[in-house]
Order: C-alpha cells, then structure tokens, then sequence
C-alpha cells in the first residue's frame, strides 16, 4: 500500500531540531497529523528547541479525500493553540498565532523571526478544505490507481 506518512512530521520536527540546535526548523503540518503526534510538542517546549510549526487547518485528511474519500476524513476540529498553550503552560519558551489572511501570515512571520526567535513557534493558518495544489490532487490520484489495482501474487 502507498500513503503519505501521516503523524511522522512532527516527531520528524522534534528529532531534527534536536539533531541541529545551530539551525531552526520549519515545519508544516496538516491538522490531522498534528492530532496523531500532538504531545512532541511538549518534549520540543522542554528541550529549549525553538522550531517554527504552521498548522494547516483545513479541517480534515485532504490527502486522503484525493486518495479515497469518505466521511472519515472530516476530523473533528481542535483549538490548536489553545492546546500548544495549555502544553506550554507557561514553562519554557512559546508563541502561539492563530492566523486567516496572507497580511496575518506575514505579520506571524516577522514575530517568528524577530522578538520570538529563541521561541517555539506555532502558527495556526486557517485554510479552505478544498484549498489544495495541482501536484497534491496528481498525487492522490495516483496513489488512489495503486491502492485499488489487485494485490501483485508473488
């Protein structure tokens, strides 16, 4: 079976800002994701890693809609910063921005930069669960032809 590795980037985050603590880590994630592996985040906090994490909210597996769709792909929708706040708990270093438009990204991105670069930083971005690129729908396309031929008998 081909998938995307749904759950692994935020662990992937956590081991490569461990690995590198001379460079900064930027990681996008889909919410769905982030929901598998959600508690890495308090490890990164302890640690003292400062990586930048947007959340794509979109409100659901959009990858997996493209690959077989189903009303299991509509996941229930979390506060995400509020959760990474309730994480932090006021221990160690993190910023949370919830942002909507494109002026909200970039002002998040200069924070990120600028007075909360010694932070974590997590950046919820609020997307359409339709807004996707024309390689992602390829993709599941693809993936979508693989997954329902027959099994190759070997």
């Amino acid at each position: 079976m081909q998938y995307g590795s749904i759950g692994w980037s935020v662990g992937a985050t956590l081991g490569y800002a461990q690995a590198t603590p001379d460079k900064r880590v930027i990681a996008c994630i889909g919410d769905g994701s982030f929901q598998v592996t959600v508690q890495d985040v308090s490890t990164m906090i302890r640690n003292g890693q400062n990586p930048i994490i947007f959340l794509i909210n979109n409100g659901g597996y959009t990858i997996e809609v493209e690959i077989h769709d189903g009303p299991y792909n509509v996941i229930k929708n979390w506060n995400y910063t509020g959760i990474v706040n309730a994480i932090h708990n006021g221990e160690g270093k993190c910023w949370t921005a919830k942002v909507k438009t494109e002026e909200e990204v970039v002002e998040a991105i200069k924070t990120s930069l600028g007075p909360k670069k010694d932070c974590l930083c997590f950046i919820e971005v609020i997307a359409h669960k339709d807004d996707t690129s024309k390689e992602l729908l390829e993709w599941g396309s693809r993936v979508s032809s693989a997954n329902s031929r027959p099994p190759n008998p070997q």
